[in-house]
This record gives C-alpha cells, structure tokens and sequence, in this order.
C-alpha cells in the first residue's frame, strides 16, 4: 500500500513539474455568449493566450492575456495533432465583419512559434472566404509575394481607386474608349468592393456601355510602369455571363510597345463563352503572332483561381491546379522579354457589336497574388 501511494505521490510530482516547466496555468476565456469558462490549460504562446475547455472548441472565444489586444476571437484548442495545425494554417483569419480577427499573416507567425504540445488556433466560419478559398500569403518554393489583397476594406462606388491608392488605380481614366470603340472605361461607376469581393458591374446608362480596368500597385518594381520582369500572378474571379462583354487578365509590357514587347492574356474571352488563354510572343509583327489555348471551361458560373507564371524559359497557364498551356515547350523561344504589369481588364467584346442596353452583370475578384522569382 505505502509503495502505492509512493508511485501515486510521484507520479503527481512529476506532473506538477511538467506543468511548471512548459507554462502551463489556470485562466478564463470568454465566449460570444459572454458565458466565463475556466480553462483547465492555459497556455501562452507568442501572443496569444491558448486553453482547451475539456478538449473541446470553444466557438469565438476572447483569449484573455495582457498581450493580446481586446476583441480578438478565435475557435480555440489544446495539443491538436500536427495535421491540424497544417490545416489550420491554411484557414482564412481576416478582419471581414464586426467581429475583430487576427490578421492572418499576424496568426501564422504566431503559429510559427508553437512548440508541442501544440495548439492550434481556427478562424470563425464568418471569416471565411466568400468564394470558398482562402487567399495564401507568404513565400512559396522559388518565388516571393510582393502583393496580396482580399479586400478587407469597403469602398462603394465613386471612391475608387482613391480608397485604396496605395494598392490599386485605373488603366484607363473615366471616359475612355475600350478596345472594340463600343464601351467606355467608366471605373467610378463600374468598380466597388465590398463582402471581401472587388466588384465590376458591367452595364449600361443613358447609352453608354461602362468598362473598367483595374492595375494593382507592385511596390519596389522595377519596370518603368510597376511592371516586373518575369512573375507568378494568380486571381481568384468569378463572372456572370454577360453578352457582348468580355475580359482579359493581362501582362501589359511596360514599354506599351504592341505587339513588338509582347502581351500575356489568361483568361481571356467572352463572358457567355470559353475562357481562352494567349500568349503575344517578343518580337511580334502582328496581334496574331500568338498562341493560344481554349480551356473549354465556361467564363460564367463558379470561383476559379487563374495562374500566370512567367519565366525567362517560357509561359505556363493553370486553372484551378490544372495546365492549360504553356510555351517552354515551344522553339524558337520567344518569351516577352521587359517588364509587364497586370491589367484586370473587363470591357466590351470584339468583333460582335455593341452590347444591348439591358445586357448587365458582374466580374467579381475574390484576391489577387503576385511574386517575383526568388
């Protein structure tokens, strides 16, 4: 019996000892309901408080520390199992509602710190991401991001670009032609953001048929008009099928020196139709001195995520994780060769006339990602 309570005695020791060593101590987290619950384990890391209640999640709960800013909700959990915590990584921790989160940049980085036991910190499904991927943030193998936006930020129409300068401004000024000479760039009346969404509401208003083309602001590019020399660009878009409209998510060289510099276009094409993918090679003598691919895939309907890579070896395209064409295969290469900048271009169609008057919808950008190579 004294031999059994020797063992119980020590085995309680040692655990007292393990609990002091790793941090571990007793605090609150309080719900949305505003309910106080203690926490049998609370532990800090980084700057965040962390507990499990019993192994269980606790729904937008405020970690209570004094190195964590107020407001701040989280799903909350204990000693989690590594695949969790690479799936929480890759869950979307934004500021998109009245609720206050953790940016996700700053989340990771806190994450970046955990050691085992782990815990691992979840969004709420409120922040999630309105067409249902999260935007990734941070580096990747071979390239590093010099822009992201979700748009967090809400800016009704006729506050555009102005809202958001120092990320995004306008191709074309209100009351310019578009391509096919049937539509006007009109951006103060075409493109808001809202919901975490950059909308461009194609339509049009006592005879005018309004366009819009967006460029993101690259900080540090080196080319003349923001553009990089070579890149990955990869949008997350949806559109509407809207007839006599179209759109191009181009690489415009930065010299606007057509075709001799070149042009990359994906996706490309008519909203009621395919989207297309284009590459105008270096050393062009004519807007048809190209290659293209047709995905098959409709413009219209779901989310899609673009990609463009842009490498000295050649032009690669992917849809939603799949290939759609590249040119590294291609002899001679002829690559576009100076720096480019992306144009979100939507504007009439060619080569079909003006739109009719009624014919109105949307092209709606959930995030944008560009990386120069590392």
């Amino acid at each position: 019996m004294n031999r059994a309570r020797w063992i119980i005695a020590s085995l309680c020791a040692t655990l007292v000892i393990c609990a002091v060593i790793s941090g571990v101590a007793r605090g609150s987290i309080e719900t949305k309901g505003k309910t106080a619950l203690t926490a049998t384990h609370l532990r800090k890391v980084g700057q965040v408080q962390c507990g499990d209640l019993g192994g269980r999640w606790v729904p937008g709960a405020v970690a209570k520390g004094p190195k964590l800013a107020p407001g701040k909700r989280w799903f909350i959990s204990f000693a989690q199992e590594a695949a969790d915590y690479r799936a929480a990584t890759k869950l979307r921790i934004t500021a998109k509602s009245k609720t206050t989160y953790l940016s996700r940049a700053a989340a990771l980085k806190t994450l970046a710190t955990v050691r085992a036991p782990l815990c691992v910190l979840r969004a709420t499904l409120t922040a999630a991401d309105p067409s249902g991927q999260a935007m990734p943030t941070g580096d990747i193998p071979g390239w590093h991001q010099v822009f992201a936006d979700d748009f967090s930020q809400t800016v009704p129409l006729g506050s555009f670009p102005a809202a958001v300068a120092a990320k995004w401004g306008n191709s074309y000024p209100d009351g310019w032609q578009d391509t096919s000479k049937n539509g006007t760039y009109m951006p103060s009346q075409v493109v808001s953001i809202s919901n975490g969404v950059m909308n461009l509401h194609l339509h049009t208003e006592n005879g005018v048929h309004m366009v819009a083309a967006v460029v993101p602001t690259v900080p540090g590019a080196p080319g003349s008009d923001g553009g990089l020399l070579y890149g990955r660009y990869v949008v997350r878009f949806r559109t509407d099928s809207v007839p006599g409209y179209k759109t191009a998510f181009l690489l415009w060289p930065d010299s606007g020196t057509f075709p001799g510099d070149g042009e990359i276009d994906f996706p490309e094409g008519n909203l009621d139709s395919t989207i297309w993918g284009y590459v105008h090679f270096q050393a062009g003598t004519s807007s048809t001195d190209q290659v293209g691919w047709n995905t098959g895939i409709a413009y219209a309907g779901p989310w899609h995520t673009a990609a463009i890579t842009w490498l000295p070896s050649g032009v690669t395209y992917q849809l939603d994780g799949q290939t759609i064409g590249t040119t590294t295969t291609l002899t001679p290469n002829r690559t576009p060769a100076t720096p480019m900048h992306l144009v979100i271009q939507a504007e009439t169609a060619l080569g079909v006339g003006p739109p009719a008057d009624s014919a109105a919808g949307n092209v709606q950008i959930a995030w944008v990602d560009i990386y120069r190579p590392s």
